[in-house]
């Protein structure tokens, strides 16, 4: 058989060279087994050639990538596995390989593309792809789409499909990697996209980017940053997590965006919809230090919009948090783990509109924080059990030091409320001396005056604290 390669001259370089897997015998039918066609064509692709697929189904077992080559389908061109618990593609522990315009099947057998071995596969694009039929059946990893079991540096994952898989992007150990403008349909098992460093010997833990993803009909986290428990020596710092949009969960209980490793995290400008789904149990999770999360959009079937698990210095600002079934922001202790605090948390200049039971709860030390220029709205009988409903707009539990909750605008907005409904603008639970309630408004849109301002619920859990300046609209007390 003769092997045709397509060489183009250019200007200063080494020629551009094209080799066709067809010429080397693969035939494309979806029935004759082409593994061994086209793993002699990828033997034969030297560094800058291009290694093309012609329009076609190509059954095969795994293939193992040469390093410096592209692979190129048509948007035509579908790789379907022939064995199970295997993989499409490896690169393991290749460098400078890029994979565009395939369509994976991966034929409810096993998963698409596999980095695995002892050292990182480097310079990875993978781009304009599909990945179709990874099955929860199949042995771990091979229920995956797309693994790395040991390193990714320097590579990029972007523009690609992924539509009935178990599990969609998961990674070990990342350095300079962006996954980028993604598609997820029916993740019908674990996360849509999923990082999970480790110690390595190699640089790593910089420069994670996961921005302008979406995707619905999700069975796990939408995005899941993991850190091992007790911590295993990985790092990973401040990961960029924006402009992503996911809707519609299919199991109860579980986390839209899971952030537990990478500390100055940003987290902005996301839209999470569960308007629908069944109740989640956060928004947006978080464990990492130093967190900034601003202006995204949480709605519809999430029990807590934010939620900050014993971590210092969040700064969580500019947020839209809607119907949230229990609260809108939550600093929470984890009691597992021992951590309970949340100290120097900034909360500023969010919208929460008809949470459940409270707007923002402060249900952990929040020493030195400062709660500041809120807008908490609250519809009296927005939920259907309102009849037994106390809301308020801002909780206080004990913390050690001083805190500050100041300038927040926290209305009730209905002009009638269901017997048994009250309203409260905030709810002091222990004295915190030097801590400080100023300018607040809270107020009642209702027809008669409804609802309390101010509850110390102990009696004299305000003592110590600087009250001044509120401004209580239409309350009964």
């Amino acid at each position: 058989m003769v092997k045709r390669v397509l060489c183009l001259a250019a200007l200063f370089t080494a020629q551009l060279c094209a080799l066709d897997v067809g010429s080397f015998g693969a035939v494309g039918n979806g029935i004759a087994d082409d593994t061994g066609a086209i793993q002699r064509a990828i033997n034969e692709c030297q560094p800058g050639w291009t290694l093309y697929f012609q329009p076609g189904n190509y059954l095969v077992h795994t293939l193992f990538a040469a390093n410096n080559c592209t692979y190129q389908g048509t948007g035509s061109t579908t790789l379907t596995l022939a064995g199970p618990n295997q993989f499409i593609f490896s690169v393991s522990e290749r460098s400078a390989v890029r994979i565009t315009g395939i369509r994976f099947d991966a034929n409810n057998m096993g998963g698409a593309i596999i980095a695995q071995g002892f050292g990182p596969a480097d310079q990875i694009q993978i781009d304009n792809c599909e990945f179709h039929n990874v099955v929860a059946s199949s042995a771990f990893p091979a229920n995956l789409a797309i693994v790395s079991t040991w390193g990714f540096t320097n590579s990029t994952i972007q523009n690609n499909r992924f539509v009935n898989v178990a599990g969609g992007i998961w990674l070990t150990t990342i350095e300079n990697v962006g996954i980028l403008n993604n598609t997820f349909t029916n993740i019908t098992q674990s996360d849509a996209i999923y990082v999970a460093p480790n110690a390595v010997s190699f640089a790593s833990g910089h420069n994670l980017r996961i921005a302008g993803n979406t995707g619905s009909g999700l069975a796990g986290a939408a995005i899941e940053i993991f850190r091992p428990d007790p911590p295993n020596g990985s790092s990973l710092n401040a990961p960029v997590i924006e402009n992503n949009s996911f809707s519609h969960w299919t199991q109860p209980g579980l986390f839209a965006f899971s952030i537990t490793h990478g500390d100055g995290a940003i987290i902005r400008n996301n839209r999470l919809d569960n308007n629908g789904g069944p109740i989640l149990a956060m928004g947006i999770e978080l464990i990492v230090a130093n967190a900034d999360v601003n202006n995204n959009v949480i709605a519809g079937q999430i029990a807590n919009g934010i939620a900050v698990q014993g971590a210092s210095g969040p700064s969580i600002r500019g947020n839209t948090i809607a119907g949230m079934a229990d609260n809108g922001i939550l600093l929470a202790c984890d009691f597992v783990h021992g951590r309970c605090a949340s100290t120097g948390a900034n909360i500023s200049n969010n919208l929460i509109t008809n949470a459940h039971h409270v707007g923002i709860k402060l249900d952990n030390d929040w020493s030195n924080g400062n709660v500041t220029r809120n807008t908490i709205t609250r519809t009296a009988g927005f939920w259907g059990d309102d009849s037994s409903v106390i809301f308020t707009g801002i909780h206080q539990s004990p913390a050690p030091g001083p805190g500050t909750i100041d300038s927040n605008w926290i209305i009730q907005d209905s002009p009638t409320w269901p017997d048994g409904f009250w309203f409260a603008g905030v709810r002091v639970n222990s004295s915190m001396p030097g801590s400080q309630i100023t300018n607040n408004i809270v107020g009642s849109s209702a027809n008669a005056p409804f609802g309390s301002g101010l509850i110390d619920n102990t009696g004299n859990a305000t003592q110590g604290w600087f009250i001044q300046g509120n401004n209580f609209l239409n309350l009964v007390n």
